[in-house]
């Protein structure tokens, strides 16, 4: 989701699309992103590609039912352009790296969805 919405991100209010799928404090995370893009003039081309591997899986957490997941998040297939020059910017993270991911189920909420609440980007750690 935050792809596309980097893709163009002053098209619209990108914050309930994304609470779709997020949950805070990840949510929370992913909109700020979206509007520093919008505010900075950025936009994406191309997607980012993650694999992913289960680790945890704790059904009973306080929190609700919870999965970890590691990933690799691999940026290679994506630039991030200035919209006003059409010139790519310098990333600022390696092209590819650990991603921590926490995906948590709200049983008290219409159809009971799991919504990712943990993001957390390991840039110092390769993959």
């Amino acid at each position: 989701m935050t792809d596309q919405a980097r893709k163009d991100p002053a098209a619209q209010d990108w914050e309930p699309a994304i609470r779709r799928h997020l949950g805070d404090p990840a949510a929370v995370l992913a909109v700020q992103s979206v509007r520093d893009y919008a505010t900075l003039g950025l936009r994406q081309e191309g997607d980012s590609v993650v694999t992913a591997e289960v680790t945890e899986v704790d059904l009973a957490a306080a929190e609700g039912p919870t999965v970890r997941i590691t990933g690799c998040f691999d940026s290679g297939s994506r630039q991030v352009i200035d919209v006003n020059t059409g010139v790519p910017v310098a990333p600022g993270t390696p092209p590819r790296f650990v991603w921590n991911v926490g995906v948590t189920q709200f049983p008290t909420e219409v159809g009971e969805p799991w919504l990712v609440t943990v993001l957390e980007p390991l840039t110092s750690q390769p993959c």
